[in-house]
């Protein structure tokens, strides 16, 4: 890898590296901080290589079309399909897998591009797609990404950061609170069954913190933060670690999170340490637009069109200590 491949941004004490390769966050280390707060990988990990999309950014459609297929303008477009009998993260040449090219480079700031052709992974429209990273201070950062299409599509990015406040271990001690009112059930395959069903009284019910050791089997669920993306900022998941004191407050524009706690991870990938990743190794926090929405009339559409600027923005704030406070959740999305 050469040097060119790796982007280091920085303000107050905070770092964080990013990879061209997927346009992947190989690292986050806030002000005082003694360990990555993400999972990553070696560096022939990313890429094609990267199976468990660890740190990647993900498009052209986030999370899982159903039977690879979705109809929009009376047309009907097939997918490849790579997790059983849909299509997941973009399909198997997805954005995670594109090595993305520098727009620009500041201290503070990195901006990464992406063009999609038309057919390509089986979507219409000639998409261009940006990645805009920011260090706003030393324990806060930014993810921001922009697209536009020449014709009618849809568009779903997000960053697949695995996280482990306590840099190493499992995550199954640190406690989860995610700020919604609703999820999605899935079935056999992964995929949501249209349903949207009020977490009261389940056990997907996280409106209260509660240890990742009591948390739903094999979560992997989205979870309904509102029906629509918004222009501000909405405070959406808040991670504990006791053992190392730190805290993550996610907030973002998306209308859902998908909350992946790694139970599929089984040892074979080794992390950049050269450690097997075991499962329950990093909790995935995806800030997005609900799975299969193309194939969903009642879930928030993702429907781009000509003339129309997708922007979906997530902040990340690290607190270390037992005190700290939510986001604001009127805050305006910071311009790029």
């Amino acid at each position: 890898m050469s040097g060119e491949d790796v982007f280091t941004i920085e303000k107050d004490g905070m770092a964080v590296e990013v990879l061209a390769t997927g346009a992947s966050i190989t690292s986050i280390r806030p002000r005082g901080a003694g360990h990555s707060m993400v999972l990553s990988l070696p560096a022939n990990g990313y890429g094609a290589a990267n199976q468990s999309f660890i740190g990647a950014s993900i498009g052209r459609f986030a999370n899982r079309i159903g039977a690879g297929r979705f109809a929009l303008g009376g047309v009907t477009y097939t997918l490849p399909v790579n997790d059983g009998p849909n299509q997941l993260h973009g399909g198997p040449a997805g954005f995670s897998t594109r090595r993305w090219s520098l727009v620009s480079h500041a201290t503070e700031q990195l901006v990464l591009a992406l063009t999609s052709e038309d057919g390509d992974e089986g979507f219409p429209g000639r998409l261009e797609a940006k990645a805009i990273f920011t260090v706003l201070d030393g324990e806060e950062m930014e993810i921001v990404y922009e697209a536009t299409s020449d014709s009618p599509t849809v568009a779903n990015l997000t960053s697949h950061l695995y996280f482990n406040l306590d840099g190493t271990g499992d995550i199954l001690g640190h406690r989860l609170t995610v700020h919604a009112g609703h999820y999605l059930p899935i079935n056999e395959t992964t995929l949501p069954t249209g349903e949207i069903v009020p977490v009261a009284g389940t056990a997907f019910d996280l409106r209260t913190a509660r240890r990742l050791s009591e948390r739903p089997d094999g979560l992997d669920h989205n979870f309904c933060l509102t029906s629509q993306r918004s222009m501000t900022l909405r405070p959406a998941v808040r991670l504990e670690a006791e053992r190392s004191g730190w805290t993550l407050e996610l907030a973002t524009t998306e209308p859902g999170v998908q909350v992946y706690d790694g139970h599929k991870f089984d040892g074979r990938q080794s992390g950049a340490d050269g450690r097997p990743i075991e499962p329950f190794a990093g909790l995935a926090l995806e800030p997005q637009l609900w799975p299969d929405a193309p194939n969903r009339p009642s879930f928030s559409s993702a429907l781009l069109l000509p003339g129309e600027t997708y922007r979906a923005v997530s902040r990340y704030r690290f607190i270390s200590g037992s005190s700290s406070s939510v986001h604001d959740s009127s805050e305006e999305p910071r311009d790029a």
